[in-house]
């Protein structure tokens, strides 16, 4: 083999090894931890858990490991006597990252998107209204007897 291709394709796996040690945006800008704020709402004091671990009584504002907050993780805010409110987080990727990686080059975007920085949850700002156990039910009979009338 050619002594300069064998240089250059030296090169090029020193400079992407380099690279690949690197952070890329979302970690350099946003860290490795999401921040959830649980609003007060009624009634007061409910407590809420990711993926049935307890997180803060409302309201509260928290930092979370990216890691612990994934697609289809599940954050319930409890109350007892109180219906139970569940909010599926879904995630998406941060268009401002996207486009910084895009711009500072394709494998910073790659490293994102591996690493799960480029990713934010849906669920970041909750607000709640519990309902009374049975006042859901007792609401949905007194519809269906005024609707029969």
């Amino acid at each position: 083999m050619n002594n300069k291709y064998i240089f250059k394709l030296m090169s090029l796996f020193v400079v992407l090894g380099i690279l690949a040690t690197f952070n890329s945006c979302a970690t350099i800008l946003d860290g490795r931890k999401n921040t959830i704020k649980v609003q007060a709402g009624s009634p007061v004091a409910a407590k809420v858990y990711l993926d049935g671990e307890f997180i803060g009584e409302a309201p509260f504002k928290i930092r979370i490991e990216k890691r612990k907050i994934q697609e289809g993780s599940l954050i319930e805010v409890k109350k007892e006597g109180y219906e139970t409110l569940r909010y599926e987080v879904i995630r998406f990727p941060h268009v401002g990252y996207v486009m910084l990686d895009i711009v500072t080059g394709v494998i910073p975007l790659i490293i994102d998107i591996a690493d799960g920085n480029i990713y934010r949850p849906n669920t970041r700002n909750i607000e709640y209204q519990l309902m009374p156990i049975g006042a859901q039910k007792a609401l949905q009979e007194s519809n269906s007897e005024t609707s029969k009338h």
